[in-house]
């Protein structure tokens, strides 16, 4: 029996320690940085005496920062060790929260937010724990995935929560300092988790070893390569044309709601709706994916997506909206895994940091500005585009992947 086999037989196979570590650091990357903000426009706004929309303006250089410093993560992943990278990525975003707890000008708030955390949570994830979980499985890649990504919907449960009642008791400036603090109480866990590589246990990926890929892989693979590949424009515009229609979808949903001339703490029971139905979404494609392939997984999450677009453009009534928003929300766990899933197929597994670090200016930039674009639609003219961009994303994913045999 292979070494590998024989340390699998022993017990539980390691490979899930890992989704463990990538699920921890997707929350924490996407709890305090993409579902939190929100908690911290009006504090901030106050103190500065600026307007929420120029607050709003430091979530969209987060965007723009971690689209283009994702290159130089990628780069970091393929050169360094990815543990040491989430190390490097973990301590510069709690540095740069405990730099925000002493910001003097809204300036300053821009530039941590648009680098030092940009940088560190690309690294982190989706970067660092999607190749991390991708190194450690070939069979059941698209489930172990779409589990670590489920940490995204729990840091959106927990860490919003925990801001709100610490700015609340102490103030922002205390809800920054207590992100720092958490980050670096879950760094020696994420250390002592993570290994790189199964090789580096004795073990093969799960499932068998690394599948036969499409190009060349590993540091072999030359950026040239990579930009003159097909599989490259069509996973990169397709995934983009989803992700910015889903992201958008999420944050409109409630300003839009509130057109229907409903109350504030009415519309925001859309949101619990979405949060709920991504967990039962992503533990859904945790189940099915391997099954079903990527491709038809994506193609899926698309038709959530364009269904909840239909019925925002045709809705009579608010209550509909809850419908609308379970569908968007169920399809989170179509969509997030995809993108490290689809570029492991085309490019292996070695390749896959440093392509999705090329991908990150045309994938992570533009995905931010579908909800400014809605608003400044009024909302339905913006959703007959989304549906426009959904079979648009469709038609590029047909040769994405294959179902799985």
């Amino acid at each position: 029996m292979a070494k590998g086999a024989a340390a699998r037989a022993a017990g539980i196979y390691y490979g899930w320690a890992i989704v463990f570590a990538a699920f921890v650091a997707f929350g924490i990357v996407f709890g305090t940085i993409t579902y939190s903000f929100t908690i911290f426009v009006n504090p901030i706004a106050t103190v500065f005496d600026a307007t929420p929309t120029a607050v709003l303006l430091a979530f969209t250089l987060t965007n723009i920062g971690t689209g283009v410093l994702g290159v130089y993560a990628g780069r970091v992943l393929m050169r360094y060790r990815i543990r040491i990278g989430m190390m490097i990525g973990l301590l510069a975003m709690s540095a740069g929260f405990l730099c925000l707890s002493f910001a003097t000008a809204l300036w300053q708030i821009y530039v941590i937010y648009g680098l030092m955390l940009a940088f560190g949570a690309v690294i982190v994830a989706p970067l660092g724990a999607s190749a991390l979980v991708t190194n450690w499985f070939t069979a059941s890649r698209g489930r172990a995935l779409t589990l670590a990504t489920l940490g995204t919907s729990f840091g959106q449960l927990l860490l919003p929560r925990l801001a709100a009642m610490v700015i609340d008791r102490h103030g922002w400036q205390a809800a920054y300092q207590a992100f720092a603090l958490a980050i670096l109480l879950a760094m020696p866990l994420i250390y002592v988790l993570v290994v790189d590589r199964p090789e580096d246990r004795g073990l093969q990926p799960y499932g068998g070893p690394a599948e036969k890929t499409v190009t060349p892989t590993g540091n072999a693979l030359e950026t040239g390569e990579i930009l003159r590949h097909r599989s490259f424009w069509t996973i990169g515009v397709s995934y983009a044309l989803t992700v910015t229609v889903y992201l958008a979808l999420v944050g409109v949903m409630v300003p839009y709601a509130r057109t229907y001339g409903v109350t504030a703490l009415e519309a925001s029971n859309l949101v619990v709706c979405m949060g709920v139905f991504a967990i039962i979404g992503k533990i859904f494609f945790a189940t099915f994916t391997d099954r079903l392939g990527l491709r038809n997984t994506f193609w899926i999450a698309i038709a959530l997506n364009l269904t909840g677009c239909v019925l925002l453009v045709t809705a009579p009534a608010y209550q509909i909206l809850f419908l609308a928003s379970a569908l968007v929300g169920a399809s989170a766990g179509g969509v997030l895994p995809l993108w490290p899933g689809m570029i492991a197929f085309r490019f292996g597994r070695e390749a896959l940091p440093k392509v999705m670090g090329l991908m990150s200016p045309m994938v992570l930039i533009v995905q931010g500005f579908g909800a400014p674009l809605a608003t400044a639609l009024e909302y339905r003219p913006a959703y007959w585009l989304f549906i426009a961009m959904l079979i648009g994303s469709a038609v590029l994913a047909r040769g994405a992947s294959t179902p799985n045999r």
